[in-house]
């Protein structure tokens, strides 16, 4: 089978784990015979912005395409680069995939799947975070408040720049994310919390399977570790955010008995750093704590050789963090909040502690338990060491080509959705949003720009939404006519409204109400827009409209 795996960053220059999972997962592909390669994004190179390059890594060819900060942030368009798409279109004809494998795609484009689908290979998406129906990823409103209701991102952040100063309603961005899913033959997870939980997002149970994500076995089952009598050592590696809880460790440490001799490692890199600094000046705790900064994957083993407790103190819900699974094949014991998958690794009091995330003097009373029994660590690594036996990333990659062989194309959707045009969106347009549920009876409509989409995509919608009321007639009548979609456009445009009338080709209205009835009038009257656009055709062709 040729694979094409998609990953928006790749080692040997990576973020987090779900770089390192995909590598490996290619490696063991390989291993069974498949044909792998890669399509990822790079930050490292001088290339000049969405330039690529091809290398090999650890035997593994990649394409890579130069990308910018802009191109991650959350702020912006981050799943959509039509030069990107450029990159990726000319790599499925050069290397044509049985299977394109998707991990994460922030800063690359979600359209590449898309474009998979319509290129006629499966599609399949392992899933690392919650961006799929979370902006920010973490799916939480606040520091410590998880997010409940995944239709409400406007409450969080409500427009997205795309770079060019517009202001586009969240609403497109969750709306976007339905097409996406419905282009997906097979998701991923590595845990039975972000399966389920993407599940009530709306994405489909029946093509969701659970995988846990593979580790080198034998590599972290072979590390040895000897410490100073009575000595425990704690190690945390991994992102320095603020979601990842950190702080919550360093503000436990003056908690801990006076007496207590034992060591916290710091390994990894990232915004928070100045602010663990001033924590552990302001407690006097800074002599306990040894800063590695970020280091190579292949040097982890020495961390995991001077670790006897592993704490990830995060405060938003991990999915199948890979620093748990290898501490526990390492053989150190497990110190974890008791948020999302996590709880499906670590077992309460056998091969670890559990604690509620952001509470300082439970997580400290976990860390007493160690420091009262230092030989605690070592009983607890054993069974840890136990649960992952079996995790290597050879059964992930089986358990993946069954699902590889198993899965069916989805058909081409036929859900209801409008696209949209313009260079700025008017009030009247975003006004309607709110509308629509209530005009469409409750169905369900999806709005979007057309900018985001493959043609075939723009070309399956009911409408096409003119949101700008400055885009000049005859560039809105080449765009209807070539996609055959009739339209909806701002009164306010007093000539692409005459058009509109003269052309019998779609409805215009004035306030958000009037938009939200022209919407629901369009995609609940197959017949009309039919009429709408053999008219636009027509008109634009120099025939005579019926």
């Amino acid at each position: 089978m040729r694979i094409l795996v998609c990953s928006n960053t790749y080692p040997p220059h990576f973020v987090g784990g779900a770089e390192l999972i995909a590598h490996f997962q290619c490696k063991s592909l390989r291993r069974e015979g498949h044909d792998v390669m890669v399509f990822a994004g790079e930050s490292h190179s001088r290339n000049a912005h969405y330039q690529h390059s091809d290398d090999v890594y650890d035997g593994v060819p990649v394409r890579r395409v130069r990308l910018h900060a802009q191109d991650f942030s959350p702020a912006f368009a981050n799943f959509s680069h039509p030069a990107v798409e450029q990159t990726f279109a000319a790599l499925l004809d050069e290397f044509r995939p049985d299977l394109v494998h998707v991990h994460n795609v922030i800063g690359l484009s979600c359209s590449i799947v898309r474009m998979a689908h319509e290129w006629g290979a499966k599609t399949v998406v392992t899933l690392h975070d919650h961006w799929g129906f979370c902006f920010k990823n973490t799916a939480m409103k606040t520091e410590r408040e998880p997010c409940v209701d995944f239709s409400a991102c406007h409450e969080c952040q409500e427009f997205v720049d795309d770079g060019r100063s517009r202001r586009i309603p969240i609403r497109f961005r969750q709306d976007y994310f339905t097409l996406f899913r419905d282009s997906v033959d097979a998701f991923v997870s590595p845990s039975r919390y972000l399966a389920g939980v993407y599940v009530s997002a709306g994405y489909p149970a029946d093509r969701m399977h659970v995988v846990w994500n593979g580790i080198d076995v034998d590599r972290f089952s072979k590390i040895r570790r000897s410490r100073a009598e009575g000595e425990v050592r704690f190690s945390f590696l991994g992102h320095f955010g603020r979601h990842k809880g950190v702080h919550t460790m360093l503000e436990a440490l003056p908690l801990l008995p006076a007496w207590a001799r034992y060591r916290v490692n710091l390994v990894g890199g990232g915004e928070e750093r100045e602010e663990y600094e001033r924590i552990l000046a302001a407690s006097g705790c800074g002599r306990h704590v040894r800063f590695w900064g970020k280091i190579d994957n292949a040097l982890v083993d020495e961390v995991y050789a001077e670790t006897d407790v592993l704490i990830l103190p995060s405060l938003w819900r991990e999915n199948q963090p890979v620093c748990v699974t290898e501490a526990m094949a390492s053989g150190c014991a497990v110190i974890a909040s008791r948020t999302g998958g996590s709880v499906e690794l670590v077992a309460d009091g056998v091969s670890g502690f559990l604690y509620d995330a952001g509470d300082r003097a439970q997580l400290a009373g976990c860390m007493a338990r160690f420091l009262d029994d230092p030989s605690l660590a070592d009983r607890m690594g054993s069974e840890g060491r136990k649960r992952m036996a079996d995790n290597s990333f050879a059964a992930s990659a089986r358990a993946l080509t069954g699902i590889y062989r198993a899965s069916t194309r989805n058909a081409d959707p036929a859900g209801t959705y409008v696209v949209c045009i313009g260079e700025t969106i008017d009030a009247a347009a975003t006004g309607a949003l709110p509308l629509l549920s209530e005009y469409c009876n409750g169905a369900p409509v999806r709005i979007t720009m057309a900018e985001w989409l493959t043609l075939q995509q723009i070309r399956s919608a009911q409408a096409l939404w003119v949101v700008d009321p400055s885009l000049p007639t005859d560039e809105v009548a080449e765009i209807a006519s070539r996609h055959a979609l009739p339209l909806i456009v701002p009164a306010r445009n007093a000539e692409l409204t005459r058009f509109c009338r003269e052309s019998r080709c779609g409805l215009y209205y004035e306030s958000a109400d009037e938009a939200a009835a022209c919407v629901a009038h369009l995609v609940n009257h197959e017949e009309h827009r039919r009429q709408l656009a053999s008219s636009l055709r027509a008109r634009t062709s120099g025939a005579v409209a019926p």
